[in-house]
């Protein structure tokens, strides 16, 4: 099996060195940019498969592989991913072997070919109910459901809002970092560090008058 991923991150790493594009290679002019949405809705479509060479049933089931190669293998997926700008984005922290599995069922989906905007890997089929993915547990579409419950859709003044923005972030935080979620602390949601940082910039103001 070792020889066989060997061979296969070799394939991996050709394919996000040598990309082809659906499209002739010009200048970009920024008189073209379109908005996102209607990049969105443009954007030439290619079987992810046929389009990076690599196939769904190159990649071995994750049960057959080890800890290390499951590391190497989704460390080439994801690096192949990005440079054909169809990212695969996790909100919450995912065992590898998780995300090596949902790669794995979903590499022989249509991906979208972008120039202007971040493309982003399907996580799941069209019609998948929550927690009954790959993902299992892990399901995005429920984390975000759950973190958005509770809140109602009454009309907030704009404090209220940036509060609720704040605590919703602070939520997302502590769901993806842990114990470690304060390095990541939103500053700029916080009225009450804004307030500080404004009052300190006042006292420099003033430094001419000590």
């Amino acid at each position: 099996m070792e020889d066989y991923i060997t061979q296969l991150l070799a394939d991996i790493q050709y394919a996000a060195n040598h990309i082809s594009w659906p499209f002739q290679e010009r200048e970009t002019d920024l008189y073209d940019w379109i908005p996102p949405d209607e990049e969105d809705r443009s954007a030439p479509e290619r079987k992810l498969e046929e389009w990076t060479g690599i196939r769904k049933d190159q990649l071995p089931p994750q049960e057959m592989l080890s800890d290390d190669q499951i590391h190497r293998l989704l460390s080439a997926l994801n690096t192949l991913l990005d440079a054909y700008n169809w990212s695969f984005v996790l909100q919450i922290e995912v065992p590898e072997r998780i995300q090596y599995a949902t790669i794995r069922a979903n590499f022989d989906q249509w991906a979208k070919v972008k120039q202007w905007h971040q493309g982003f890997f399907e996580l799941c089929r069209p019609g998948t109910k929550h927690g009954q993915c790959t993902l299992g547990k892990y399901c995005q579409c429920a984390f975000y459901d759950e973190l958005f419950a509770g809140f109602t859709d009454e009309e907030l003044s704009p404090e209220e809002e940036r509060a609720r923005i704040l605590e919703i972030e602070i939520i997302h935080l502590k769901r993806k970092y842990g114990d470690e979620w304060e390095k990541y602390y939103p500053y700029h949601l916080d009225p009450d560090y804004e307030d500080e940082t404004e009052k300190d910039d006042d006292e420099d103001d003033d430094w001419w008058r000590k």
